[in-house]
């Protein structure tokens, strides 16, 4: 075993989000990197370095297939977390750890990553339509999701991608209300 070098895990990653259907080039940043990777592929990047600290690497297929799986899974398990109805709760500010404020590029991030865990499987124009009924706004269903989001709260403590489950979770439990309405 040996531990997981950056230089490896770039080339994982390179290889890895090619692979990746989505629909922004940083949709997976507020989910699995922590907010302020510039692409998909840096935040493959931070996932692989926090999960697979140590790997074998005597076999560079078998890793990248063995990677590609967990990561998809990973999304997968998410995606169902979110469609599932259950509901995490926003981070609490801690007394001992300023609370940051969440910056415009950081809330359009977070906007992308919630978008690309709500669609699931789901048609584009269906969920945009949805979108617009239930949210308001002005603006793509990205635009409308950031501006909902603002409204929830705009702190974390650690890192941007703290917020990106739970107002997923929120955002897809006002879209089945609305939905089971009509």
């Amino acid at each position: 075993m040996k531990t997981l070098t950056k230089e490896t895990a770039r080339s994982l990653a390179k290889v890895i989000s090619s692979r990746l259907s989505t629909f922004h080039s940083d949709d997976l940043v507020a989910i699995l990197g922590v907010g302020r990777e510039s692409s998909n592929e840096e935040a493959v990047e931070s996932w692989l370095i926090s999960r697979f600290a140590e790997i074998d690497i005597s076999h560079v297929d078998t890793i990248m297939e063995h990677a590609s799986e967990v990561l998809i899974q990973h999304l997968n398990d998410l995606r169902m977390e979110v469609a599932g109805g259950y509901i995490s709760e926003l981070p609490l500010p801690q007394v001992f750890v300023q609370s940051k404020l969440i910056t415009d590029q950081e809330l359009r991030c977070i906007a992308r990553a919630i978008y690309f865990l709500v669609i699931g499987e789901g048609a584009k124009s269906y969920l945009d339509s949805l979108i617009y009924l239930v949210v308001g706004g002005e603006g793509n269903a990205i635009d409308r999701i950031a501006a909902w989001i603002s409204t929830q709260g705009m702190v974390y403590t650690y890192f941007p991608s703290e917020l990106t489950l739970p107002m997923a979770q929120r955002l897809m439990e006002e879209l089945n209300c609305t939905d089971k309405l009509f």
